[in-house]
C-alpha cells in the first residue's frame, strides 16, 4: 500500500514539474552575453537593416575658388527684366548674380566654394584703370587668396560676347549655355591649365554632349595670353553662356558645371592629372 502511494505522489510531482522543465530547456541559452549586450546587439542590427541599399560611396569633399575678373559682365535678357534696359555690362545686373545658385550647385556636388572678397571692375573704376588692366588689377587679390589657402580648383568665370545662336544649347527639349575654355600659352606650365580644363570639358560632353565648345588657347599679340594662370596650374578660365542666355539657361549649365568639376576633381588620380599644390 505504501508503495502505490509513493508512485502515486511521484506521478503528481512530475506532471506539476514538468511545465518547468520544458520551459528551460525550450529558451535560448544566453552563454557569456549580458542582457544589456544583447540589446546592444539587436539594435546595431537594425540600423544596419534599415540602411539604403542603393546609396553610393561618400564623395571626400574638395574645396574651390571663384573669381570674375570681368565681374561686370552681364545677360541681356536678365538685366532687361530686372533693371528694364538692354545692356551687356551692368554694376549690379550681372555674372556675379549667380553666387548663390554656384554654392548651391557645387555644394551639392561636394564642393566647398569660396569667391574671391573683390568686384574687379568697381576696383578698375576706383583706381582709373583702362579694361584691358582688369587681370593686372585682380592679380594681387588673387595671388594674396591662393597664397595663405589650398583650393583643388581655382576658377574665373566669364560671360562669352557670341550671340545666342553660337552660345544655346538645346538637349531633351530643355536650353542651356554653352561653355568654352580659355587657356593662356604664354607662360611655360600652361600644359597643366590646359589638363585641367580639357578634363572638365570632356566631362561635361558626357554629361549633356554639345555643351561644351572646347577649349581654346591664346598667346601673342592683342591678347593677355597668361590670365593670371601662371599663378596656379589648378586655375582654369570658363566662359559661361553668351549675352543672350536666360537665367533658367545659366542656372541648368551651372548645375551641369558642378557635376563635370566634381567628377574630375575625385578622378585626379585615374585621369592622371597633377594634383595642384597652388604654386606655379
Amino acid at each position: 500500500m505504501q508503495k502505490q502511494v509513493r508512485i502515486i505522489v511521484g506521478l503528481i510531482l512530475l506532471l506539476f514539474i514538468s511545465p518547468m522543465i520544458v520551459e528551460t530547456f525550450s529558451k535560448p541559452q544566453k552563454v557569456g552575453i549580458p542582457e544589456k549586450a544583447e540589446e546592444k546587439q539587436a539594435v546595431a542590427y537594425a540600423a544596419t537593416e534599415n540602411q539604403n541599399i542603393d546609396s553610393i560611396e561618400q564623395i571626400e569633399p574638395k574645396k574651390a575658388l571663384l573669381l570674375f575678373t570681368h565681374s561686370h559682365e552681364a545677360f541681356v535678357p536678365i538685366v532687361k527684366n530686372e533693371v528694364g534696359q538692354t545692356a551687356v555690362y551692368h554694376s549690379t545686373s550681372n555674372i556675379t548674380a549667380f553666387e548663390d545658385i554656384i554654392r548651391n550647385q557645387f555644394s551639392f556636388n561636394s564642393i566647398e566654394t569660396e569667391f574671391l572678397a573683390v568686384d574687379t571692375m568697381d576696383e578698375m573704376k576706383r583706381t582709373n584703370r583702362k579694361f584691358s588692366e582688369a587681370y593686372d588689377v585682380v592679380r594681387p587679390f588673387l595671388a594674396a587668396q591662393i597664397k595663405e589657402n589650398k583650393y583643388d580648383l581655382i576658377i574665373d568665370l566669364h560671360r562669352d560676347s557670341a550671340t545666342r545662336e553660337k552660345s544655346t544649347l538645346t538637349y531633351n527639349n530643355e536650353t542651356f549655355g554653352k561653355i568654352y575654355f580659355v587657356v593662356g600659352e604664354d607662360h611655360p606650365n600652361y600644359v597643366l591649365n590646359k589638363s585641367y580644363a580639357q578634363h572638365i570639358s570632356s566631362h561635361l560632353n558626357e554629361l549633356i554632349p554639345g555643351i561644351s565648345r572646347g577649349v581654346i588657347g591664346k598667346k601673342g599679340d592683342n591678347v593677355d595670353g597668361i590670365y593670371n594662370q601662371d599663378l596656379a596650374k589648378n586655375m582654369v578660365l570658363i566662359e559661361l553662356g553668351g549675352i543672350d542666355n536666360t537665367q533658367e539657361e545659366i542656372n541648368r549649365t551651372i548645375s551641369v558645371l558642378a557635376k563635370a568639376i566634381s567628377i574630375v576633381l575625385q578622378d585626379q588620380t585615374s585621369q592622371n592629372i597633377v594634383a595642384s599644390d597652388n604654386g606655379a
